[in-house]
């Protein structure tokens, strides 16, 4: 065993919550080792969209105002068992977090004007403001360190490695229509071609990539020392702070914690027994979390006293996906955020062939009613239904806009192709007659704009994420039935809530609620404030990140 090592902190998992206590810590004085059992930094977080919710950060609120109208969505959202305590450290920390990445790492967000809660018929809720989202960053400032950064999707990225955010989209798309959008267009498409001389991908970072690339780059600058492939084990109380070994493929060393241990691992999305125990049976076989995330946290928690949360509203937060095999044999796994479900001239269907929620909703409602809808009927088969004039505007799942040719998709099996509702309802299993009725109803509903069935396009998020061109109502057009395509969709975890109990400091607690002597949880290593509710853009980067931030100032003072 290599020589001893004496630290005041370690964190367990180099995600956005594990870096940010890291960082957190060293800002306040401590010596930290931050572990990673990978070789890349960012978990979950790196192929997220890098939102944080953060309500009432973005302004001052002398008044109170803005934070009387939080609680009370907060408290509406979560329902029965919300935790007032926990709830005042967010509403009171967010705006801490805020202006701690804002002085002291290279960290650079900034609030989405409009960006609407995902729950507008609750008192509280607004348009905007609460959703954070990172600055593009230029991986090139990484030099090296840049391979160290979990890329994202690789359906989520184009011309072999170029991210895209939302916002490049209309450029991409119009780009031979309008001279601005082209001149964008071209300026992103040189950086990476450039870019892919020397890389594998393109260094452009957007979304969570920027928010890794941001927190990583400063835990460099900061010197924090970072044991990547490595595990922590033999774990033992030492006083008041605990021994442990870190190991490594080339040996192992012991290591002396101080003040005390985090867990921020990720959760359990990548634990085969762990889902079995805890997600419903549709929502076992799929997840867009980082496999790496293996419950090995929460283990260690448990180990050390501490209970687990697990009654809560849902177990885990949805999307809604699609999946295709690759050249390679691997099965890709799209998750259908907003590109497309919200767009008019879509519908979803259950195995009844009939609609059973608002399509434009969230992706975690969406599947809230998907699981609803399965625990009814006993089938988990459900499907998006569009025309060829929606795919070629908006696309669908993987299928990207503009494509000339679906063939390719149609032979996979991704899509499935009919010139007749009958037709369709023939390949994919069926009552023809129904889903005749249900393409005959919904276009009916949408040639009159209104949506008699789950009121579509009538929600600020609905219109939001719909085409603002298209009016009035922004979610709804009748599909051409000439020309059907269809794509089954599943649900699947993109983080779990369930996790270890903790106090409004991240402290873990034991069975008892008494919190254990230094430990510590974040991320979704730590059970969920929000319970299983998803009120808005960024409910597990915001709180994760918040209570990180908690934690390491309760170790500095404790």
């Amino acid at each position: 065993m290599g020589e001893g090592q004496n630290v005041d902190v370690l964190v367990l998992g180099a995600g956005a919550a594990g870096m940010t206590a890291a960082l957190a810590a060293h800002a306040r004085g401590l010596k930290v080792l931050l572990v990673e059992s990978s070789n890349q930094v960012g978990g979950t977080s790196s192929t997220s969209a890098g939102t944080l919710w953060l309500p009432c950060a973005a302004q001052d609120d002398a008044k109170g105002t803005c934070r009387d109208q939080a609680r009370a969505y907060l408290e509406a959202s979560i329902g029965r068992g919300a935790e007032a305590a926990k709830i005042d450290a967010l509403l009171d920390s967010g705006p801490q977090l805020l202006r701690f990445l804002h002085s002291a790492t290279r960290v650079r967000l900034s609030a989405v004007a409009a960006h609407p809660d995902y729950l507008q018929s609750l008192p509280g809720a607004t348009l905007g403001g609460r959703a954070f989202a990172p600055a593009e960053f230029d991986g090139r400032l990484l030099g090296p360190a840049f391979a160290r950064i979990r890329p994202p999707l690789a359906e989520f990225m184009v011309l072999g490695g170029m991210m895209v955010s939302k916002a490049d989209i209309p450029d991409l798309l119009n780009a031979t229509r309008e001279p601005r959008s082209f001149l964008r267009a071209a300026r992103l498409v040189l950086r990476h071609a450039m870019d892919r001389l020397t890389r594998k991908r393109g260094t452009r970072l957007v979304m969570g990539n920027a928010l890794v690339a941001q927190l990583f780059a400063t835990v460099l600058d900061k010197r924090i020392e970072i044991a990547f492939e490595s595990t922590v084990t033999r774990v033992q109380r030492d006083g008041t702070g605990f021994s442990c070994v870190v190991g490594h493929a080339q040996g192992e060393r012991a290591v002396r914690i101080g003040k005390a241990l985090v867990l921020a691992t990720g959760g359990f999305s990548g634990n085969a027994q762990m889902r079995e125990r805890w997600l419903p049976a549709p929502a076992i076989a799929h997840s867009v979390a980082h496999g790496g995330n293996s419950g090995g946290g929460i283990d260690l928690g448990m180990a050390l006293g501490g209970a687990v949360e697990d009654k809560h509203k849902s177990p885990a937060f949805w999307m809604p996906v699609s999946t295709m095999k690759r050249a390679d044999g691997s099965v890709a796994t799209f998750p259908h955020i907003m590109l497309d479900r919200a767009k008019p001239g879509l519908l979803a269907v259950n195995s009844a062939a009939l609609r059973f929620a608002n399509e434009a909703d969230s992706y975690h409602h969406l599947c809230e009613a998907m699981l609803d809808n399965a625990r009814q009927t006993g089938s988990a088969q459900f499907y998006l239904i569009a025309d060829a004039a929606f795919i070629k505007s908006y696309g669908i799942g993987m299928v990207r806009p503009g494509l000339k040719s679906l063939s390719k998709f149609v032979a996979s099996g991704y899509l499935t192709h009919a010139t007749s509702p009958a037709g369709l309802a023939a390949q994919l299993g069926l009552d023809p007659g129904v889903l005749q009725g249900t393409l005959a109803r919904y276009n009916t509903s949408a040639a009159s704009a209104v949506d008699l069935d789950f009121n579509r396009g009538e929600s600020a998020l609905n219109r939001h994420n719909g085409d603002p061109l298209h009016t009035p109502n922004p979610c709804l057009r009748p599909l051409d039935t000439t020309a059907l395509y269809a794509v089954r969709i599943h649900v699947a975890d993109l983080g779990t809530s369930l996790g270890l109990s903790t106090d409004a400091d991240a402290r873990v607690l034991d069975s008892a609620g008494t919190p254990v002597p230094g430990l510590y949880a974040c991320g979704n290593d730590m059970a969920s404030m929000m319970r299983g509710a998803y009120p808005g853009p960024g409910t597990t980067l915001g709180p994760g990140m918040t209570f990180a931030w908690r934690a390491a100032r309760h170790i500095a003072s404790a």
